[in-house]
C-alpha cells in the first residue's frame, strides 16, 4: 500500500530579514497509519494532525519513527486548509514568544496527532507521530521566527 506524500516548506526570519528558505519531502511514518484509518472509520477524537514538534535529532527519517529526539519542543498547529483534491496543508510557526524553544538546535520536525491530550506548548511529546522530516541545523535564538507549511497529499 502506498503512503501519503508530503512537502515541508520552511522560512526562517531573524530580526525582520529572511535568512533561510527550504522545501523538501517528508516521510509519513507507520505510527500515523492507525490515526488515518481511525479518521476514515469516523473516530475523530484526537486522531487528527494537531501539533508540530521541533527536535534535535539528525538521523534520517524511517517508517518506524515514533518520536523526535530530545531535547524537543512541541506546539499546536496554527491552521489547516484542504484543496478538495486530496491534499491538506498545515500552517505552523515558532516565534520569539516560544521561550521554551530558545537555545534548541532544530534538526528535525514532526507532525503529530494528540490522542493523549498533552498540554501544548511544551517539552512533552504528543502521540502518535504522523510524519517526520530532518533538516540542516537551525539554532533557535531570541529575535528569530520560523514558519512553514506541511502539506500531505493522499
Amino acid at each position: 500500500m502506498g503512503r501519503p506524500v508530503g512537502i515541508v516548506r520552511i522560512r526562517v526570519v531573524q530580526e525582520g530579514r529572511l535568512v533561510w528558505r527550504y522545501e523538501g519531502r517528508n516521510l509519513f511514518v507507520n505510527a500515523g497509519r492507525p490515526a488515518l484509518a481511525s479518521l476514515l472509520g469516523g473516530d475523530t477524537a484526537g486522531e487528527f494532525a494537531s501539533a508540530i514538534g521541533f527536535g534535535s535529532g539528525s538521523n534520517p527519517p524511517t517508517v518506524n519513527d515514533t518520536a523526535l529526539t530530545a531535547p524537543a519542543y512541541y506546539k499546536t498547529l496554527n491552521s489547516h486548509t484542504e484543496d478538495g483534491l486530496g491534499a491538506v496543508a498545515f500552517d505552523w510557526s515558532l516565534t520569539p514568544a516560544d521561550s521554551g524553544a530558545i537555545g534548541l538546535t532544530i534538526q528535525e520536525l514532526g507532525l503529530f496527532a494528540n490522542s493523549t491530550a498533552i498540554g501544548l506548548p511544551g517539552a512533552t511529546s504528543p502521540a502518535p507521530m504522523i510524519a517526520r522530516k530532518t533538516i540542516a541545523p537551525i539554532l533557535f535564538i531570541a529575535g528569530m521566527s520560523i514558519s512553514g507549511t506541511w502539506t500531505l497529499t493522499f
